[in-house]
Formats: structure tokens, C-alpha cells, sequence
């Protein structure tokens, strides 16, 4: 059993869950544990809340959503402590894809006595990350996101964004996968089988085994996005059902703006473990680092 953790609380993922916490680090002491809870607030404090965890804790708690466990992983990586989840975001896709159940006594023993994993990541653009990168449209709505909005309505503030993004022209890309060049007007890089929360966009894909799967959607006017959009919801978007989708492996990926005459538009946005990370060009490395995670029995 482990008995000191430390407990990183992202405040502003999701929707507030004071009372869900509350109930997390009651179990947590019931089971005998002493849990340290800190509020670091921005990415350097995260990581000198974790690198002092070294010496006095025996494991590392991401409490908060996909974007938290990247940050904590992050700063944790080389010291060998094992990294639990308390998920308390929005999409949560770390929590579906190892089977963690939102039940604050189900976290708080899977904290203290579940299984390590190895977890394998990889790069964008030379940071790590876990589950999936996107370039196109999910990361315009997640640039669109009122923040304010999300923290008191959770996935319903996503409406507003999709709508506005779905006003703009479509993305055109240039997809290169070990020197495969591809188009696509949405592309995800994924590591994990999940995106989004529960939904399924690369059934083959998964955290513990090396490995990418690139996700291009043609969707080359509005409607045609929106047909791929019903679908996910529908959780058809994967290549079995739908000609539109085409999914792939690799290992160095190259998502460009789509070379032509014209040299104009606004730069496209990429997002990254469900946080905003820039825009293109995006260049990933599938030998990223690795991890040791908490999972269930």
C-alpha cells in the first residue's frame, strides 16, 4: 500500500468538484494514508510542487483533466514515483482508457493498491504527450472554448465553439507519415483508443504498447464535417464504417498547412492531450517517454 501521496490539484479543469475531492482524501485517510494536497496554479509551479515530492512521498496524484496528468508526468518522469489519476476534467480520456471509475472510493484505493503500468508517450514538436494530438478542427474548438463557460457547464460549452469554428473555412492538410505523403482536412495522431471521453477513434491504438495511429478525416466542406461530427457522437467515425476515414501507423508524422498557389489564411491550430499547443507545422516522434501509472485491478 502506498501511504503518502501527493495530490496535484488542477482547480480550473472541468467543472468544480470540491465535494468529490472531499471524498477522495476522506478514503484516502480512512485507509490510513496522509495525502498532501497543493494548488500550483501554472506549469513551472507544477513542476517544482512535484521535484520537492521526491524525497517525502511514495506516489503522485494528477488531480484534474488529460491536460494535468501530461503536466505532472511531465515533472515526474525521472524521479520513478508512480502517477495515479483523480480525474476531474471534462473528456477525462486518460480515466475511460484504463478503466477508472468516477467512484471517489474506487480512485482513493486505486491510488493506494492498484496495479503500475508502463505508459508509453511520444513527442509533438519536442514536448511529451500521452493520448492524441490534432491539427484542423478540434483544436480550433478548443481555442474557441469560453473557459468561464466550461467551468460552469462542463461539455455544453463545447456547442457554441463547434458552431462558431463550423462558420470558418475548412482546414486543407498535408499529412506525411514515414515519408508517406497523405491529404486530409482533419488529422488526429493517436496513442490511446479513446478521444473526446468515451468515444473511439483508433480502436488499435493503446498507451501500453509502442506505437501511433493517425486518423485523417476528408471532410472537405461544412456539411461533409458535420456528417464526421454526427458520427463520432454516433460513435462511427473509424474506418470499418466510413469512407471518409482512412487510419494508419507510423512513427514520424509531419502535419503541414496544404502547400498551394495561395499563401494566405490564418494559421491552424494544434492541440495536444486536449490543451491548445500552437499551430503548424506539427512534427511528432512516437519514441517518447515512458511512464509508470496507477491502474486498476
Amino acid at each position: 500500500m502506498r501511504r503518502r501521496p501527493l495530490i496535484v490539484l488542477n482547480s480550473t479543469a472541468g467543472v468544480p468538484r470540491r465535494r468529490y475531492l472531499a471524498a477522495v482524501l476522506a478514503r484516502l485517510a480512512y485507509r490510513g494514508a496522509i495525502a498532501t494536497v497543493v494548488e500550483p496554479g501554472s506549469s513551472a509551479l507544477v513542476d517544482a510542487s512535484v521535484r520537492k515530492a521526491f524525497q517525502t512521498h511514495d506516489v503522485i496524484v494528477a488531480a484534474g483533466g488529460d491536460g494535468t496528468i501530461r503536466q505532472v508526468a511531465a515533472s515526474a518522469g525521472s524521479s520513478g514515483l508512480p502517477i495515479g489519476i483523480l480525474p476531474m476534467g471534462t473528456g477525462n480520456v486518460f480515466a475511460h482508457e484504463i478503466g477508472l471509475r468516477r467512484d471517489p472510493i474506487h480512485i482513493a484505493d486505486t491510488i493506494l493498491d492498484g496495479k503500475i503500468k508502463t505508459v508509453r508517450g511520444a513527442y509533438a514538436n519536442g514536448e511529451p504527450f500521452y493520448l492524441m494530438a490534432g491539427a484542423g478542427f478540434d483544436a480550433r474548438v478548443i481555442g474557441a472554448l469560453n473557459q468561464p463557460l466550461k467551468r460552469i457547464f462542463g461539455r455544453a460549452a463545447y456547442a457554441p465553439a463547434i458552431l462558431g469554428v463550423l462558420q470558418q473555412p475548412v482546414e486543407r492538410l498535408d499529412v506525411t507519415i514515414d515519408d508517406r505523403k497523405h491529404a486530409a482536412n482533419w488529422a488526429i495522431v493517436a496513442n490511446a483508443r479513446h478521444y473526446g471521453g468515451r468515444f473511439i477513434v483508433a480502436p488499435g491504438a493503446s498507451i501500453f504498447r509502442p506505437g501511433l495511429e493517425i486518423v485523417l478525416i476528408a471532410a472537405p466542406s461544412r456539411v461533409a464535417l458535420i456528417e464526421q461530427l454526427l458520427k463520432l457522437a454516433r460513435g462511427s467515425l473509424t474506418q470499418a464504417a466510413n469512407t471518409a476515414v482512412t487510419v494508419l501507423t507510423g512513427s514520424k508524422i509531419v502535419i503541414e498547412r496544404a502547400k498551394s498557389l495561395h499563401t494566405g489564411g490564418s494559421p491552424v491550430p494544434v492541440q495536444v492531450d486536449g490543451d491548445a499547443f500552437g499551430t503548424l507545422p506539427l512534427r511528432i516522434d512516437a519514441n517518447g517517454p515512458q511512464l509508470r501509472l496507477i491502474v486498476p485491478h
